[in-house]
């Protein structure tokens, strides 16, 4: 491990020296021949402000959309069916009645592109592998995709000084290039980054094939744009993720939280058995970690479900009052308002059929983004139905009760 993040390191600090070499050579190469100067010279010297933000724009979608295409066309080579290709803010979806286009100008915050694949049915550990395995290798052929786009577009402009220096063409040929080369060197630099919440093409290939956890996960996610609903691969989904947590030391990364939330809603929503080895680590989950952020928030709140419908009233109980005490403040307050409503309703604890009538008061989250391929309303209101109902009592000691009503009325008389 030590030795991987050295090389990571030593990578990193040569892209600096890489870029600094390209654009030296490039330079030269456009400014040694006064030729393929002078005709850059007359298209820089016609192009307003606004051209130069245009070319920006041009470049930087066709940079874009020929690295989607390459994970898009990588899925259909392998048989994978698509539900969804994201440019920026246009979209082409499928439905069950053919694909459709749509305008969503509010996904440019994404600044990026999304391939979204339907594995369909996923019934035994053949099928799963080899979806991880091609999904694997979507991953990994858009970055090459990218590189190659790259060196074509300068080994196109170095053969155009060379054999058409004097090209009407060449000024064109060296703005495409002037802009391809950063935004490309940026597209692939992005793809050795990743944190928490965000994984590059290359560390997501990697950990797809090492990292089982990782791509349980990620299957997990996906299973969920499929267009035909299956109850066996829902099933055998679940049971990997049972087998997966049997054999993990959870903690409160967002990839096993992913997993035991479809675990605990294979149980609580789907009659799946509850495995004892799982439980016990269930009762160990130290609460406050998870309380910081949105996933951790329903996993906290799901497990008190998980211990209402197994009986535990009491302890669902207490697990609600104390997710209210510890949950940080610094979440938003929609999403808090909207979980303690609805696990109120849910854990029978105050009903809120009013409030929960009111898609106002929902909190979708980060759940817009697809909209196009699944209603974000009708999956949070999929989750509003009242667990089956569990008596909650405790012992009453009748008899001291009343020998301590004796002595208060023996006390008065005397």
């Amino acid at each position: 491990m030590a030795l991987d993040k050295k090389r990571k390191k030593r990578k990193l600090r040569l892209f600096p020296f890489l870029l600094l070499a390209i654009a030296i050579i490039y330079s030269y190469l456009g400014t040694s021949q006064v030729s393929v100067w002078l005709k850059f010279d007359e298209v820089r010297a016609s192009l307003s402000f606004f051209d130069y933000l245009l070319w920006v724009v041009l470049t930087f979608y066709i940079s874009l959309t020929v690295h989607e295409l390459g994970h898009f066309f990588s899925f259909v080579f392998q048989g994978v069916k698509l539900r969804a290709l994201y440019i920026t803010i246009l979209v082409f979806h499928k439905t069950l009645k053919g694909w459709r286009f749509s305008i969503k100008p509010k996904l440019i915050v994404l600044l990026g592109g999304l391939v979204v694949p339907d594995f369909g049915d996923i019934k035994n550990d053949d099928e799963y592998q080899k979806t991880v395995n091609k999904f694997s290798k979507a991953l990994i052929a858009a970055p090459i995709v990218t590189i190659t786009f790259l060196a074509t577009t300068i080994i196109s402009f170095i053969l155009s000084v060379i054999f058409i220096p004097n090209s009407e063409f060449m000024g064109i040929i060296y703005l495409i290039t002037f802009y391809a080369l950063p935004i490309n060197l940026l597209f692939i630099y992005s793809f050795t980054l990743s944190n928490s919440m965000f994984f590059g093409d290359f560390v997501a290939h990697k950990k797809m094939k090492t990292d089982q956890t990782f791509a349980l996960a990620m299957i997990t996610q996906y299973s969920m744009f499929t267009l035909t609903d299956s109850e066996l691969s829902d099933h055998y989904i679940w049971k990997k993720s049972r087998d997966t947590l049997k054999g993990l030391q959870i903690n409160s990364t967002q990839f096993h939280t992913m997993i035991l939330l479809s675990y605990i809603d294979g149980v609580i929503r789907r009659d799946e058995p509850l495995d004892h080895t799982i439980d016990i680590k269930i009762n160990r989950i130290p609460i406050r970690k998870y309380l910081r952020d949105e996933q951790g928030l329903n996993l906290i709140y799901d497990i008190a479900s998980y211990h209402y419908f197994n009986g535990n009233v009491e302890k669902a109980y207490k697990l609600f009052e104390d997710i209210q005490k510890l949950v940080s403040s610094k979440l938003d307050s929609k999403m808090l308002l909207y979980n303690k409503m609805k696990y109120m309703h849910i854990l029978h604890i105050e009903y809120q059929d009013q409030f929960l009538s009111n898609k106002e008061n929902y909190f979708i989250g980060n759940n817009w983004i697809f909209e196009v391929l699944v209603d974000p309303y009708e999956m949070l209101q999929a989750h509003h139905e009242k667990l089956p109902f569990r008596e909650y009592s405790s012992t009453v000691q009748l008899e001291e009760i009343e020998v301590n009503i004796e002595e208060e009325q023996k006390s008065d008389s005397d």
